[in-house]
């Protein structure tokens, strides 16, 4: 990886780094899928990156789908955040100084710092020292996985950040934060109200970010003095937003639907609530998934009337129109929504899964391309535009996008049987077969890359 930290890889390598981790984590762990969710923190994600030091990176922001109060950064700008985290945070402020500290050890590659002593190392290899150090997951096909966790282990300590490391992420996260129009004090006041919880709950319950990124009292009255000196001007936020997505994620992740209504109920009797509208849309959701749809809807209207714009209760209503099986009536929320919120990748996910429900595969293709023409490809995207091709029997289209799908999920063997499946089913179409031998040959260096 060369000898210098300013040069130990080229951009074009760290790239593939955080790429084929990426890869790794999707095979290892379940990651949130809800579009809304996803939006809602690549938006916040991407605000804050186009204020960093490195603006021009192609960074990617996830939520993994875990209780514990962690965040976690790869090269390449690879950015993930627990729900946990996200469900321990305050407000929006304290989430981006979360963020801003993850991207600032991006920019400063604090991680591939840590290779510094190291021979070098293949891409593949790399990335899966780098995963079963952040998140313990040695690839349990490789032959040499036990040896591998060994060594990751070895090199742990370098990863769970030195004082100067987290120092230097401080500071600059903060300038990010600053910049972004972001409270500074939220990081000091976060990172202290961590280290009190992990004193008052003992050792075990310590939070796995206070573990990778140590915080003393002097780092922390550090951080303070750092804030004090730093002046805000606050721009425009959707606040309110950060509220709506917490409840939904709370929801989501709850194992007991029965106590999820009790701590709903009880949350609404309290006199020191301030706001309740994010707690009655968590109600909301919540009824929902206990199939109580009527209350639900009771619930929902008055949040509505309220504000009538607002995306996410609109599709909130939707869900409960296409769970009574009134997909005409979800449809005609999303037409109108997508009249005001044009091409949003949450609405139309949603507007897509209703029309493949209803027999209209070529309506949810023209939505699904035009994601993928603004650049907003993926996973999601990818397998239902398969769907939609196989509906309407072009079935070397659909081939064709579930490789993109396998490609993304890092499953490079399945992408390229799918690339062979797409040729067979191509005939003699000179034009797909050219972009399918094209696609495949790319896919076929990328698995010979990740072998060696």
């Amino acid at each position: 990886m060369g000898d210098s930290a300013g040069e130990l890889i080229s951009p074009r390598e760290e790239q593939e780094i955080g790429q084929a981790f990426f890869w790794r984590l999707q095979q290892s762990t379940d990651l949130v899928e809800d579009p809304e969710v996803n939006s809602y923190i690549q938006s916040l994600g991407y605000r804050l990156a186009s204020n960093s030091n490195e603006p021009n990176l192609n960074y990617t922001f996830f939520v993994v789908p875990d209780g514990t109060v962690n965040a976690f950064a790869t090269p390449g700008g690879y950015v993930g955040v627990n729900s946990g985290l996200i469900l321990t945070a305050a407000n929006e402020d304290e989430l981006a100084s979360v963020m801003s500290h993850e991207i600032a050890h991006i920019t400063q590659r604090h991680i591939l710092r840590s290779f510094e002593n190291s021979k070098r190392m293949t891409i593949p290899r790399t990335a899966a020292m780098i995963a079963a150090a952040l998140l313990g997951a040695a690839d349990p096909k490789a032959g040499s996985a036990a040896i591998m966790a060994v060594q990751a282990g070895s090199i742990q300590s370098q990863i769970d950040y030195t004082r100067a490391n987290e120092a230097e992420a401080d500071n600059i996260g903060m300038q990010t934060l600053v910049r972004s129009g972001f409270n500074p004090e939220a990081m000091p006041s976060f990172f202290e109200k961590l280290q009190q919880a992990s004193r008052f709950y003992g050792g075990d319950a310590v939070p796995e970010f206070l573990r990778t990124h140590p915080v003393t009292t002097s780092r922390i009255a550090d951080a303070r003095g750092r804030a004090s000196q730093l002046s805000v001007k606050p721009r425009l936020s959707d606040h309110e937003q950060f509220y709506l997505i917490k409840e939904k994620l709370r929801v989501m992740t709850a194992q007991d639907s029965g106590e999820l209504i009790k701590y709903y109920q009880h949350q609404l009797t309290r006199d020191d609530l301030v706001n309740k509208d994010p707690v009655n849309y968590g109600y909301v959701l919540a009824l929902i998934k206990n199939a109580q749809y009527t209350a639900a809807r009771q619930r929902l209207m008055p949040l509505i009337d309220k504000e009538p714009d607002r995306l996410t209760y609109q599709l909130a209503l939707a869900d409960i129109e296409l769970s009574v099986g009134r997909v005409k009536a979800a449809l005609d929320i999303y037409e109108d929504n997508q009249r005001l919120y044009p091409d949003d990748r949450a609405l139309t996910l949603n507007q897509v899964h209703a029309l493949l429900r209803t027999a209209r595969p070529a309506e949810a293709a023209k939505l699904l391309q035009t994601q993928i023409e603004l650049g907003e490809g993926g996973r999601q995207i990818y397998r239902l535009m398969a769907q939609a091709k196989g509906d309407m029997g072009q079935k070397s289209e659909s081939h064709a996008w579930l490789a993109e799908y396998y490609y993304e999920s890092g499953l490079l063997k399945a992408a390229a049987d799918q690339l062979h499946l797409a040729a067979e089913a191509a005939g003699r179409n000179e034009y797909q077969l050219s972009k399918i031998a094209s696609r495949l040959r790319e896919v076929e260096n990328a698995m010979s890359e990740m072998e060696n």
